[in-house]
């Protein structure tokens, strides 16, 4: 018996069935409670990435269970009884329609990034999930009698043999691809980062209007991807990285965006020597190049390179004594080889600094700050410095 069986017959114990509902109630339920009490997340106008990621919580531990409960209701749907197979995927398919006409009226920031997450993810478990997990256990099965696991992830393998292998494969493939091309339509991304992010997908609007006249400009191609960073739109920030790379492949503008996507996309080897790299460019100093070490520190530290990203926070210190991500880096560093005593003392220089410890927004860096520095070393930078006030202010 392979894997992929011994969880179907694990998840078929009573014992397991019921610790998994246990398990499922309290992370409801503690959802449910820090819903009341993070309440303020609800009605804020810019959000940041632990609101974009409470919204993710929320449709895990309360959306799921809806629809899974849909799904078991679904068998008592008279109207639906000759396709029982497939009622539930169905049915949670049409909830997920519904909540479209939601998202066309503009809600407040917050409910459009929760319908949002909602709309995708139910069509994502439907389109792509429950017929990978379907044609898994047929796999699994080959050969032996397909056991009834009821309709838990939609349409069960005893309603796939009846109604035809082949013909569920070729509808739900059609229905993959084309959740796949809505997902990846820009417009369609633009338009829910107007509904999500409305701020800054403002700003990049006007970004955008002005760059085709300035697509030989180094600094107005990096605010430009700064701003689609900002947005939510990685794909467009990439373009504008490959812009930089064609055009102006040994700039500091270059490196840095490269650095910052390198570090959104968790590729922290890659992110920490763009970061360094950056910090090396002829007339980068002080508060610039304390916070490009300090960022390369922190993507050391995320790579697991605690030593390194001590060493890069004591450079950075060098630079910017009150370089507040490269202090909150050695607390980190220091925690994680156990030495508390070093860590507290760090805080309290911290606290003697003045430092607020807000760092929410500015991980790995203040991109506000230090795209207003690299302006400033270029050519062009004076007369551009009053311009680059619009960037990525939320």
């Amino acid at each position: 018996m392979n894997l992929s069986a011994v969880a179907q017959q694990l998840l078929c114990h009573p014992f397991a069935s019921w610790c998994l509902v246990a398990l499922a109630v309290m992370l409801a339920a503690d959802t449910c409670i820090r819903l009341w009490t993070e309440r303020h997340r609800l009605t804020k106008e810019a959000l940041n990435d632990d609101d974009r990621a409470f919204a993710w919580r929320l449709v895990l531990f309360l959306v799921l269970p809806f629809l899974i409960l849909i799904d078991w209701r679904a068998s008592d749907i008279q109207a639906l009884h000759s396709y029982s197979g497939y009622s539930g995927e169905i049915l949670q398919i049409l909830f997920a329609l519904v909540l479209i006409p939601a998202l066309v009226m503009r809600p407040h920031p917050f409910l459009a990034t929760f319908l949002g997450y909602t709309i995708v993810f139910t069509l994502g478990l439907n389109f792509i999930l429950h017929p990978l997990l379907a044609l898994s256990g047929m796999a699994s099965f080959a050969g032996h009698p397909a056991p009834n696991l009821g309709t838990a992830f939609g349409a069960d393998l005893n309603s796939i043999k009846n109604d035809g292998l082949v013909a569920y494969m070729v509808t739900h493939g059609a229905l993959a691809l084309a959740y796949i091309a809505c997902l990846s339509n820009s417009h369609l991304r633009m338009w829910f980062s107007d509904l999500s992010r409305p701020h800054s997908s403002k700003q990049l609007k006007e970004r955008m209007s002005l760059w085709q006249n300035q697509k030989n400009d180094a600094n107005a191609t990096l605010h430009l991807g700064l701003l689609y960073t900002k947005a939510g739109l990685g794909r467009q920030s990439r373009k504008m990285l490959k812009h930089l790379q064609h055009h102006f492949p040994d700039s500091m503008q270059t490196t840095f965006l490269k650095a910052l996507l390198a570090f959104r996309h968790r590729q922290y080897a890659a992110s920490k020597a763009g970061f360094i790299q950056t910090s090396e460019y002829q007339g980068v100093d002080g508060e610039l190049r304390a916070s490009l070490l300090a960022a390369a520190a922190c993507a050391a530290f995320a790579a697991g390179e605690t030593v390194n990203s001590l060493n890069l926070c004591d450079r950075a210190l060098e630079f910017e004594d009150a370089c507040l991500t490269a202090r909150m880096v050695r607390v980190d560093a220091y925690l994680a080889q156990g030495k508390k005593e070093q860590a507290a003392q760090e805080i309290m220089v911290a606290m003697h600094l003045g430092l607020d410890f807000d760092l929410k927004d500015n991980v790995p860096l203040d991109i506000e700050k230090a795209y207003k520095e690299i302006v400033a070393l270029t050519p062009t930078g004076q007369s551009q410095k009053a311009d680059s006030d619009l960037i990525l202010k939320n």
